[in-house]
């Protein structure tokens, strides 16, 4: 399951003025009513097009730098995702693809062009660093709501907006398990902030999203940080560029298609 309420997708949450599904919710359905909400004001947008830079900063002060162009496709049983570098040029044509399975779960490739071959990556190795950055690769997809349990933790003024904390389970939200906490603003139900503990409550990440823009109806955020606690390394994304209804289809993200 991704660890992130869809990085790329946090980036597009429709503007609108809509009243809120989540008003009236009992506090024991509260957290999944807000998520709900946000995923609601995340349809729609059909595909979009996008220029990502990576820049990633070690513990030692060396900085790294990736271009990537990042394609996604709507759909009914998930949506659909594919990343390609462009910058270096030693690993340009490296291809990530994300598409989704049954119950909220999602299969991913990686097509490496100085081996010329494709894998697939399973189990464990989802979350793996991807390129060498402090995001995994189950980061860079978007994840289903029902894959989760959620917790309504408290109000919490964000930005200077009404805002609520939901803890974020892949089961039922308990001690012993690795959790995340949403950090997400109730007025315009957008995410700010993922923190990531261990199954012994330990910060180990913290992701925070900046600098939301109206794109054709859709919140755009183009700058996002993940931050490693414990080595102080951080990977941080700047988008740009950002194109909807592009006119992409289900064929542009079959995995046969991957080195072609």
């Amino acid at each position: 399951m991704s660890a992130l309420i869809g990085v790329i997708h946090a980036a597009l949450v429709a503007v609108s003025s809509t009243p809120s599904a989540v008003a009236g919710q009992d506090i024991d359905d509260r957290g999944l009513a807000i998520v709900k909400e946000m995923d609601r004001k995340n349809r729609g947008f059909v595909d979009f097009e996008v220029e990502l830079r990576m820049e990633i900063h070690d513990e030692r002060g060396r900085t790294r730098v990736r271009e990537m162009t990042v394609r996604s496709l709507e759909s009914k049983t998930g949506d659909r995702t594919l990343i390609v570098l462009r910058r270096p040029a030693d690993l340009a044509g490296t291809t990530f693809l994300s598409i989704p399975k049954d119950q909220g779960r999602r299969a991913q490739w990686i097509y490496l062009p100085t081996a010329r071959r494709v894998r697939r990556i399973g189990g464990s190795q989802s979350s793996d660093a991807f390129l060498g950055s402090h995001f995994t690769y189950d980061d860079l997809t978007p994840p289903a709501v029902e894959g989760f349990d959620y917790r309504w933790v408290r109000d919490q003024e964000i930005s200077g907006r009404p805002g609520a904390l939901i803890e974020r389970c892949d089961s039922a939200c308990s001690a012993g398990l690795p959790r995340q906490l949403l950090w997400v603003d109730t007025d315009r139900y957008l995410l700010h902030r993922v923190d990531y503990f261990d199954a012994d409550g330990v910060l180990q990440r913290t992701l925070r999203i900046t600098d939301y823009r109206p794109v054709k109806g859709f919140w755009r955020a183009s700058h996002m940080e993940m931050v490693d606690v414990e080595s102080g390394g951080r990977t941080v994304l700047e988008w740009s560029g950002f194109r909807l209804g592009i006119g992409l289809k289900e064929r542009d993200f079959e995995p046969a298609r991957l080195g072609r």
